[in-house]
């Protein structure tokens, strides 16, 4: 469940990134529209939200909001990383990581 959070918190990220004209138009090569802009902070709020009960289911109250604030931190470094040094791994990292993140909490 810990790693859906983390695959949850990296998705906020990228939205959040994504959020902002600079970011979007190299990723996408699209300009940002406002409709677009407000989609994706929603977006990248619900995940936050989402990701901050699972780590509260997982782990309690307390806990579960360090380890969320500690993942959170964790995928703003990697977002941060990748944008950096390899720009075309962040769209298909935020597309499988939450697929893996649902297969382990699956299983």
């Amino acid at each position: 469940m810990l790693l859906l959070a983390f695959a949850l918190s990296y998705l906020a990220m990228t939205a959040l990134s994504l959020a902002m004209s600079r970011h979007h138009k190299l990723l996408l090569q699209a300009d940002l529209s406002p409709v677009r802009q407000r989609l994706l902070r929603l977006l990248a709020l619900s995940a936050l939200v989402a990701g901050l009960s699972l780590c509260w289911l997982a782990e309690g109250g307390e806990i579960g909001a360090v380890f969320w604030l500690c993942q959170l931190m964790l995928a703003g470094l990697l977002l941060v990383a990748l944008l950096a040094w390899r720009q075309r791994w962040v769209l298909p990292l935020a597309a499988v990581l939450p697929l893996a993140g649902g297969v382990a909490a699956l299983v």
